[in-house]
């Protein structure tokens, strides 16, 4: 029997296939299509037609941004720069300079002994708050009693001895007399008249030594008096104390030589001076009366100046200054460390300018300055104070336009254009905005 492609029913296949299955003999599907094909080839046209478009549409589209930027950038290169300006402008008349500074208490002291012996005991230590007249310490003093004991048996010997000339000079001004009266006829000769006149007058002299004798050992009596008053020392004013350099038993010394040892130290700091040393630059704008703010620890302690050294230091060039601060807490100690802010007043205030404005050449410090045409021109400046974020310069007027960060934008000559920053809507000559291509896709 003949078999012809796709003339066998599925029905009476051989092998009694079940229909769509590949014929035994011929391999070829009983269900296939003749225009399948056909089909898939204009899809597989249809496809590289649209990718084909896709392409040159992307193609159009990059040129034509491209010939837009090319003429954006034709129409800035066009344009002038665009600067940002400030004014020139006179620097406040007031300013702050804050320094370093260093806190001592208003008076402060170091207690020596004046007598000489051995600590009995101390009553106040360190830390210790005392008041005028407060005792601070006993000192025992042996030798310095027996000095005391032996002065006034002098004196009581030496009034003893006073006593005695003055018994023996009454009786020669007696026996003088006496004379006298019986030799009224003037029958006596010259030799026995002068010696009983010189018998008086040597026992006058001797009074008179006598009594000189026990002024002498009374005023050494008073010394050492005075010197015992010293075994009990004293707080010599309200303070508070700071160092205690004796314990119980130790020898002491009178004296404040260097082989000397202190007793104690005492500070009074209800006042502080706040010293600071100003720079020569800022030397002249600081007066006695300009206020003074110092900060320590978080506090802040305000005062004004009270004095200047009114001399430059020749080693730091620097001018002393002491401030006066109130401490009634107690909260500022002698010795600290601490930022003092000085509030200056300048009758002659200079010009500044923000320190982004300079320029830095080989010739020294300039500015960009831009004149009324437009253009650019730089002006050798003279920096006069430096307080970081602007600068005091001399060689500008007030009211000049400076540029601000002009790195390589513009050079001297150059015609730009300004954005005041001192109006920040005020941009100076306003260039006209170029229009965009007809064709520029939006």
């Amino acid at each position: 029997m003949d078999r012809t492609l796709g003339s066998v029913p599925a029905a009476h296949s051989p092998a009694g296939d079940p229909p769509g299955v590949l014929d035994r003999h011929t391999h070829v599907p009983t269900h296939f299509a003749p225009g399948a094909a056909r089909r898939a080839l204009i899809f597989a046209a249809v496809v590289a037609i649209a990718l084909s478009a896709v392409f040159v549409v992307r193609r159009v589209w990059g040129a034509r941004e491209q010939a837009a930027l090319a003429t954006d950038l034709k129409d800035a290169a066009a344009r002038p720069v665009l600067l940002d300006v400030v004014r020139v402008r006179a620097a406040p008349a007031e300013r702050d300079l804050t320094l370093p500074g260093e806190a001592r208490p208003f008076v402060e002291s170091t207690v020596f002994a004046r007598t000489n012996g051995y600590v009995g005991k101390y009553l106040v230590d360190i830390g210790d708050r005392v008041k005028e007249g407060q005792v601070l310490a006993a000192i025992d003093t042996p030798e310095l009693d027996d000095q005391i004991a032996a002065s006034k048996a002098k004196v009581d010997e030496l009034k003893a001895e006073v006593h005695v000339a003055q018994t023996a000079t009454e009786f020669a001004r007696t026996s003088y007399d006496r004379w006298q009266a019986s030799t009224e006829d003037g029958a006596v000769s010259v030799q026995e008249r002068d010696q009983k006149k010189a018998e008086l007058d040597s026992s006058l002299a001797k009074l008179e030594a006598a009594k000189a004798e026990v002024a002498l050992s009374e005023a050494e009596l008073r010394r050492l008096t005075t010197l015992d008053k010293f075994k009990v020392v004293t707080a010599p004013f309200d303070g508070t104390i700071t160092e205690r350099q004796v314990d119980l038993g130790d020898l002491v010394t009178a004296g404040s030589t260097s082989n000397t040892t202190p007793l104690f130290a005492i500070a009074q700091s209800d006042r502080m001076r706040v010293f600071v040393d100003v720079p020569q630059a800022s030397a002249d704008d600081v007066t006695v009366g300009t206020l003074a703010t110092a900060v320590a620890g978080g506090h802040e302690f305000t005062g004004r100046v009270d004095r200047t050294a009114e001399s430059i230091n020749l080693s730091s060039r620097t001018l002393r200054v002491e401030a006066l601060v109130a401490n009634p807490d107690h909260k500022l100690l002698p010795g600290t460390y601490l930022q003092v802010t000085l509030r200056l007043n300048r009758p002659a205030t200079p010009l500044q300018v923000p320190s982004s404005a300079l320029v830095w050449r080989t010739s020294g410090p300039q500015v960009a300055t831009v004149q009324d045409d437009g253009r650019v021109k730089f002006v050798p400046v003279k920096i006069t104070r430096d307080s970081g974020e602007s600068v005091e310069v001399q060689g500008i007027t007030a009211g000049q336009r400076v540029v601000l960060n002009i790195g390589s934008q513009a050079f001297e000559g150059d015609h730009v254009q300004t954005r005041d920053l001192d109006a920040p809507d005020a941009i100076h000559p306003v260039a006209p905005a170029a229009a965009a291509p007809a064709d520029r896709p939006h």
